[in-house]
């Protein structure tokens, strides 16, 4: 699998990576935060199965892409429309896993008539209509308490608390890996266990920093903050997925969604976690088929 590059509009260089069947349907997919393109890989197997083409983007300062100051939640599915004009793409479907999921929600809202369908994965909800989200946060997730008190508070140390990630994702990349493992629930560490998981992963972190702490550091700020749209204007049927165990991002949140989107399909993975989706491929998929024939 080739990184390939396109030219926006306005100058920026935006990253993408393709897997699965390129004659398939085509799959906008928003990685993690942080995260990369080389998610993709993770599709490639289920999208050669099932039919589907994964186009996997970096976001505005992960990867390869080019950083985008001031950057919006609203920014990324003008991004996607324009890659896929110049891939000749009229409809796709749209996955979001982890800090994806509010990019690919927002889709619902800003390019409703490009969708075959629209994918979370254990994403956030909008806490700018939340707001009690903060207390839902598992007592363990060390990480995000520490950087949202930090991005509350303390913007510039907000900051400094991705530099160190970046450092320590460089430096220490197999302890970086274990400590975010400690936070996850006996589900979820039995995929990290996984030798092939446990190295894609660490390469797909070690890739989010690769221009240093920028655009990771925006992203986790947009997490925390309104996205710049109301839940109950979104008209085009989503699905969340959700593990009820996920120590990361809590079910409440997709629990949110559910409540305030005007046609929202919840499905609960139960005693599972923030991890799920890569146990449940080929039921996602066929969903997703389901969904393109009605």
């Amino acid at each position: 699998m080739e990184t390939k590059y396109y030219t926006l509009k306005d100058g920026r260089t935006l990253a993408y990576l393709e897997s699965g069947d390129p004659a398939g349907c085509p799959v906008l997919y928003a990685h993690g935060g942080p995260g990369s393109r080389f998610e993709s890989e993770w599709f490639h197997d289920v999208g050669l199965r099932k039919g589907f083409r994964i186009i996997a983007t970096d976001r505005p300062g992960f990867g390869q892409s080019s950083y985008l100051k001031d950057r919006v939640v609203l920014d990324y599915p003008r991004d996607i429309s324009e890659l896929a004009d110049a891939l000749n793409i009229n409809k796709f479907g749209v996955v979001g896993w982890s800090g994806g999921g509010m990019h690919t929600t927002v889709c619902a809202y800003a390019i409703p008539d490009r969708l075959l369908f629209d994918f979370t994965f254990a994403g956030y909800t909008n806490w700018g209509e939340m707001p009690n989200a903060s207390t839902y946060l598992r007592g363990n997730n060390k990480l995000d308490k520490l950087a949202l008190g930090m991005s509350r508070h303390h913007p510039i140390f907000f900051r400094f608390f991705f530099d160190m990630m970046n450092v320590s994702e460089k430096l220490m990349p197999e302890a970086t890996f274990n400590a975010i493992v400690e936070e996850l629930n006996d589900s979820d560490k039995a995929i990290a266990s996984v030798p092939e998981f446990k190295e894609a992963f660490i390469k797909d972190q070690k890739e989010a920093f690769a221009q240093g702490a920028r655009g990771p550091t925006r992203d986790g700020y947009l997490h925390y903050n309104d996205w710049g749209i109301k839940l109950k204007d979104i008209a085009y049927p989503i699905h969340i997925f959700h593990g009820t165990e996920d120590n990361l991002v809590p079910i409440e949140y997709a629990d949110h969604i559910a409540d305030n989107v005007q046609d929202c399909t919840l499905h609960i993975w139960e005693g599972e976690g923030h991890l799920a989706a890569y146990s449940h491929m080929d039921e996602i998929f066929d969903i997703a088929r389901q969904e393109i024939s009605t």
